[in-house]
């Protein structure tokens, strides 16, 4: 061992005698050198450590250069780290045998090998959390069944033919007896994990297609794990060891199900509301996930699906599934998972493929399997109607390929159940149409496109054009408790009567944490079976709070709670939805800045991008409240003090509508303060904008001029007539107060909003008008600001600081455009 001597971890490299996948192994020497530095003549690379290292950092920098060059052709993140891993492995950059000796010695890869498969387990322990089978279940129909059978038979049953049809074509380990059953079996599955990564990528995750994607895959999921025991067992040398491998497994499921699940659905219920899960019950569970992998082994398992078994069982969501995928994912899926794509690399040799007759046969007929799966899913999808561009997607996406597949195919190269010939062609197969489905669904599919603004066919919801005589519904968005007092007495305040009750649709909103697939479904009060998702105590406070308002409000209530558990990104797909089915004039949503202080920064900034894509896509008008009130609603001595700022335009006129419906209420005192505007003629208006017009033709400016001041008529007249009807209606109210100004700049605006008194409940304005801004806005450059743009420029004024030392609580209404 002279020549080994020289290094850290002296090592001989000596023959396997066994017929399994490795055909060496390492026999290490006890004898550890400590590293004196390169001025010794001592080389890094001759130790464990520094070459793991390089190693970790080599394989991650790879990745995401490849990542960020193929980002714009909507590759995902798991597909670029494995072509990361190919990159450095034997197949391009290993072809230099200096390269590959420096950076993967042989006798140094029991490191990476551990710390891989380490990844392997936490990944699928975290995909398991956030994972919830039961939901899936309770909410997938006859639709997300039949079309999750076609998809997985379908391509089996044409796979198995193609494999026992074309025998002697393919690779030596196909030719075995139950091998295609298994090949065939796992080609024709779609795992939910690697739906929900796809469809995450995409941003599908909310959309209809990616919820109908999610429900199908729930198919291929519940069979996976059958497979995976069986393969586990199969691996034992005789049936009864395969056997007694299967029932000590089963024992360890029912173990986890009626003894571990019990226990931590106990912690759950003792931690206090708000607080987060104590530290020490995260790290126990995140130990439990090797402890697990232990167990399964050691009764004969597979050392993966023990820290399936325990996340399956850990619920999901807040507070423990969200505080568990929070600490663990970032380390788990960014530096341990990464080792893993850069051992399929090393493990992954394109030189391998000598026999390219039989090469090209398996990846034919695999291909044939992915088409005979996109084809069972289209057809299934057609004849329950659904259109042929959404059948069509459909079947793409549920051919993604992803971490579950990589992760079975490694394993059972690693147990001798592919050979090397076979794992290259179904790992570049795989890699194959993953890449071509990514770019694909993304250029045929933009949910933001049925999110268009006004549909003119279709009309938009508007309280202007809701009968006083009919249904008044209305959506309400609720983050925390907080926004609950606000509005219950805006919708109090909505006057709802034997002849217009209230239908108040409340969401919870949740951020997506903890869980792969988002959730809209209505409330239940109570669960009691063991694997249903458990109601969170904001949510039943919230709307206990609602119910206990519907059965005590001075008029007929009818509330129909929700629970939203979606990324805030596309959270507003789902709301526009339900405003669409519903019929709701009305979205009231609570100003992001109300959540800072509970939900910090971030989450805050989220919610105010979700609230400016509701005002730009919802089928309605949209208001924003600005909740800075300190007292409570009280349904037995209600008293309710409403101004109006009146000044033209849609926004406005919805303002006026939403206030001609409050005024009905004998305990809601109103006031409207109409402010006209002496708007300047075009030709003086902006003279500090002459010269920017002057390679226009004249014709071209007169006849824009023209339509400016047709169209500025035409409002004027809309505002003129709503506001005459509205004190027609109102003559003889003593609760409705109207004030008239008129103003030829901001600055007079302004002063005329300043001039009402401080003792309003709320303020109610439009986000934007069509007349002030022709006026002249350099008397206030300090009214504009990014954060408050949803607001418009009255109300971010409004809710500055300036105005009633910054106690003024607002509603900002905003109605839908069509398309210019």
């Amino acid at each position: 061992m002279d020549h080994t001597s020289s290094i850290n971890a002296t090592s001989l490299i000596l023959p396997k005698p066994s017929l399994e996948a490795d055909s060496k192994f390492v026999c290490g020497s006890p004898e550890f050198d400590s590293p004196k530095g390169i001025f010794t003549g001592y080389s890094p690379l001759d130790s464990v450590f520094p070459t793991f290292i390089l190693q970790l950092i080599a394989g991650i920098v790879i990745s995401r250069v490849i990542y960020l060059v193929l980002r714009p052709f909507r590759q995902s993140k798991i597909l670029c780290s494995v072509l990361g891993g190919i990159v450095l492995g034997p197949s391009v950059m290993g072809l230099n045998m200096k390269f590959r000796e420096a950076l993967f010695p042989p006798i140094e890869m029991g490191l990476l090998n551990t710390f891989s498969t380490l990844g392997v387990m936490y990944t699928l322990f975290i995909v398991s959390v956030k994972t919830d089978y039961m939901t899936l279940v309770c909410r997938a129909g006859r639709i997300t069944w039949v079309i999750g059978f076609a998809g997985t038979f379908f391509p089996w049953i044409t796979l198995m033919c193609l494999f026992y049809s074309y025998h002697d074509y393919l690779p030596p380990s196909l030719q075995l007896k139950f091998i295609p059953f298994f090949v065939a079996s796992i080609l024709s599955l779609t795992f939910f994990a690697v739906v929900a990564f796809a469809l995450d990528e995409l941003n599908l995750l909310t959309s209809e297609l990616g919820q109908l994607s999610l429900s199908s895959s729930l198919i291929g999921d519940l069979l996976q794990w059958l497979f995976v025991v069986t393969v586990a067992s199969f691996k034992q040398g005789s049936t009864t060891q395969a056997v007694a491998a299967f029932a000590s497994t089963f024992i360890v499921i029912l173990i986890c199900i009626y003894g571990i699940r019990p226990a931590l659905l106990s912690i759950i219920k003792k931690i206090p509301q708000g607080q987060a899960v104590d530290e020490v019950y995260v790290i126990l569970i995140l130990l439990g996930a090797s402890l697990m992998g232990f167990v399964t082994d050691f009764v004969g398992s597979s050392i993966t699906y023990g820290p399936i078994i325990l996340g399956f069982i850990i619920p999901g969501g807040p507070p423990l599934g969200s505080i568990l995928v929070e600490k663990a994912e970032c380390f788990v899926m960014e530096i341990l998972l990464p080792l893993f794509f850069i051992r399929i690399g090393y493990e992954l040799d394109v030189s391998s493929l000598r026999n390219w007759k039989t090469s090209v046969v398996l990846a034919c007929i695999i291909f044939v399997g992915y088409f005979a799966k996109f084809l069972g899913i289209f057809v299934s999808s057609i004849s329950f109607k659904l259109r042929p561009r959404t059948a069509f997607l459909l079947g793409l996406i549920m051919n993604n390929k992803g971490i579950i597949e990589f992760i079975i195919y490694f394993r059972w190269k690693k147990y001798g159940v592919l050979d090397e010939e076979t794992f290259v062609v179904m790992m570049l197969s795989s890699l194959a149409i993953t890449a071509f489905i990514a770019p694909l669904t993304e250029r045929l599919y933009k949910p933001q496109v049925r999110l268009a603004p006004n549909n003119r066919r279709r009309g938009t919801l508007t309280i202007q054009t809701t009968p006083c005589t009919s249904q008044f519904r209305v959506i309400t968005c609720v983050h925390n408790e907080e926004n609950v007092n606000s509005i219950i007495s805006l919708l109090e305040a909505s006057n709802p009567t034997e002849m217009s009750p209230i239908c108040v649709y409340v969401i919870h909103l949740e951020e997506l944490r903890g869980n792969a697939a988002p959730l809209l479904a209505p409330y239940i009060a109570k669960k009691k079976k063991i694997f249903m998702r458990t109601n969170s105590p904001i949510s039943d406070h919230i709307f206990t709070a609602f119910e206990n308002y519907s059965g005590n409000s001075n008029g007929p209530v009818i509330v129909r709670p929700f629970t939203m558990i979606a990324p805030y990104k596309s959270m507003h797909e789902n709301i526009c939805k339900i405003a669409q089915e519903k019929l709701t004039p009305l979205i009231i949503v609570p100003y992001h800045e109300n959540q800072t202080h509970i939900h910090g920064n971030r989450v805050a900034s989220l919610i105010r991008a979700f609230n400016t894509n509701l005002q730009t896509y919802a089928p309605c008008t949209v208001g924003i409240l600005v909740d800075r009130s300190t007292c409570q609603m009280n349904t037995y001595s209600f008293s309710y003090n409403v101004a109006v700022i009146f000044i033209g335009g849609e926004d406005d006129r919805e303002a006026l509508a939403y206030a001609e419906r409050m005024s009905g209420h004998v305990d809601v005192s109103l006031t409207i303060l109409h402010v006209s505007l002496r708007i300047k003629k075009q030709g003086e208006l902006d003279h500090t904008n002459k010269g920017k017009n002057k390679g226009k033709s004249k014709e071209a400016e007169k006849e824009k001029e023209k339509e400016e001041e047709e169209a500025m008529e035409m409002e004027m007249l809309m505002d003129d007539a709503l506001y005459d009807e509205f004190k027609v209606k109102n003559i003889s109210n003593a609760c409705v107060v109207c004030r008239e100004v008129v103003a030829e700049s901001n600055a007079q605006v302004m002063d005329a909003i300043q001039s009402l008194e401080a003792n309003y409940d709320l303020v109610m304005v439009g986000r934007s008008r069509y007349q002030v801004m022709e006026l002249n806005d350099i008397e206030m450059p300090s009214r504009r600001s990014k954060n408050n743009e949803p607001l418009g420029l009255i109300g971010d004024a409004l809710v500055s600081s300036d105005f009633y030392q910054g106690w003024l609580s607002l509603l900002v209404l905003h109605r839908c455009r069509g398309p210019s």
